[in-house]
């Protein structure tokens, strides 16, 4: 069973991970530019509550967080592959910056979220399966 502590892990991973790519990009061509602000945007947009949650120390609202982490970096990953699948930043592929990320309980906060609502995630979409 994933636990708190096992979020808090990825969590902290993924933030090191976002913030060691800030600091360490020293140069980015014109023609990746592109790929790489919008990857930028969107681990952004993932983190973005990541310190307030931390600071939380609240269960439901790292569950909750990581549901979605794990979703748009699943997201993330796909369209990648499908609008930048050959932008670099210093000869590394953007995909595989993002490989680096943390999805160890993807599964399990899926389980999670549909047990919560009700609902099903598909797996081949970014939908949610409505059942009458």
């Amino acid at each position: 069973m994933v636990t708190y502590q096992n979020l808090q892990t990825d969590l902290l991973q993924a933030l090191d991970l976002h913030i060691d790519i800030l600091k360490e990009v020293d140069d980015i061509e014109t023609e990746e530019l592109p790929g790489f602000l919008f990857m930028m945007r969107s681990l952004g947009f993932m983190l973005d509550r990541a310190a307030l949650v931390l600071a939380s120390n609240n269960d439901e609202e790292m569950y909750y967080m990581m549901f979605q982490y794990y979703s748009l970096l699943k997201e993330l990953k796909f369209n990648l592959a499908m609008n930048f699948p050959h932008t670099q930043i210093q000869g590394d592929p953007l995909i595989d910056m993002v490989n680096h990320f943390p999805n160890n309980y993807e599964k399990e906060m899926k389980a999670w979220w549909e047990e919560k609502t009700g609902l099903t995630v598909e797996e081949t979409k970014q939908t949610i399966e409505l059942n009458d």
